[in-house]
């Protein structure tokens, strides 16, 4: 019976040695997204000289995928020297969060940016546990503004007005 167990243990251990580390397997799938991200961008139009500014709208895009690209392939050399810890399960607010982001999204296409911005910072702390309402709701006011204020008024960026009109 003893060496029934020890034999299971072995077969284990073999079994996770041959295994590819998880932020091989992670890294991987973003890498994959990553190269078919950048293909993407090869079917962007070119702006015409006088409006790009020494830099066409793919530009940005693959700067940001070629970081992305470099760091996740950073992760996936620095895991295989690492050895793997076993993971916990997730709490339910991981799923339940991911859920209200999608949400956030679908909100910010009806009601317009700010008020589904004031729903996320409000509705996110409070799903998370934080009950210092002195805390959240300023937060939930003057986080929305000040970002608002910044693309739409500063740097011009126009945002659909949704429900409720434009701010």
């Amino acid at each position: 019976m003893s060496g029934d167990v020890s034999d299971r243990a072995r077969a284990a251990e073999s079994s996770a040695a041959r295994r590819l580390p998880r932020d091989i397997v992670v890294g991987a799938c973003v890498l994959i997204f990553c190269a078919v991200a950048y293909a993407i961008t090869f079917s962007f139009k070119q702006a015409p000289a006088a409006l790009a500014q020494n830099v066409q709208p793919a530009s940005f895009p693959r700067l940001v995928i070629s970081v992305i690209a470099v760091l996740s392939a950073g992760q996936m050399i620095l895991s295989l020297r690492l050895p793997e810890k076993a993971l916990k399960p997730l709490p339910w607010a991981v799923a339940v969060s991911a859920a209200v982001m999608i949400a956030f999204v679908i909100a910010f296409d009806a009601l317009g940016i700010v008020p589904a911005m004031v729903l996320l910072c409000f509705g996110l702390p409070v799903l998370w546990g934080e009950r210092r309402w002195h805390l959240i709701v300023p937060y939930a006011i003057l986080f929305p503004a000040a970002i608002y204020g910044l693309f739409a008024k500063i740097l011009g960026v126009h945002f659909d007005p949704g429900l409720f009109g434009p701010w």
